[in-house]
């Protein structure tokens, strides 16, 4: 019996969805849903911290990912809801976060085993979840320079779960409460800016 694509190699897949301009958000949650909700969220993530002058992906991608990650907590299965997956992923920016996410996948792969089983399962899992939904929210909200901080703690806990790696969630974790302090720090320079 053969061993199932890695998840870097599933990803990877996706530039073979939808025509030549992209995929909507639809189609790659179905291709990616295969393996695991995770994965949709991290591709969100990812998505989000492409430059992207005049689309909205920071909040687009942080409603989605906030979206599966309560439905995930709630036990439910996480179809997007119609006006996020109808929302086409250029090809451009599909390619550009692909081309960041897949070789970092590959590396974690080769990094991660399951360790700490208690961050993973159970509350652990349930605590993680809500982390990714709250960075998901954060990642919604529309500041300069302030899709990095939220994305990267998405990606690290969701790699972490996925892995089944209580390290990497804990990681997450603290990369989730630095990515507050540096939204925070945002959003008072932005306040003190304006004023």
């Amino acid at each position: 019996m053969s061993r199932p694509p890695s998840p870097a190699l599933h990803l990877a897949g996706l530039r073979r969805v939808g025509g030549p301009a992209g995929p909507t958000l639809a189609e790659a949650a179905a291709h990616l849903a295969e393996r695991s909700t995770l994965l949709i969220v991290m591709l969100m993530a990812a998505l989000a911290m492409v430059p992207s002058p005049g689309l909205p992906l920071g909040l687009v991608a942080g409603l989605a990912i906030a979206w599966l990650a309560f439905a995930s907590l709630r036990g439910r299965g996480g179809g997007l809801p119609v006006r996020l997956a109808g929302r086409a992923l250029p090809r451009g920016i599909l390619d550009a976060a692909l081309r960041r996410l897949v070789p970092l996948l590959r590396r974690v792969q080769r990094l991660t085993r399951p360790r700490l089983p208690h961050l993973v399962q159970g509350g652990g899992h349930g605590l993680a979840l809500g982390a990714i939904g709250l960075q998901g929210l954060v990642l919604a909200v529309p500041l300069p320079f302030g899709n990095v901080a939220p994305a990267a703690a998405i990606v690290v806990l969701a790699a972490g779960l996925l892995w089944r790696d209580g390290i990497g969630v804990l990681l997450g974790h603290l990369l989730g409460l630095l990515s507050l302090g540096v939204i925070g720090g945002l959003a008072w320079s932005a306040v003190v800016l304006a004023t």
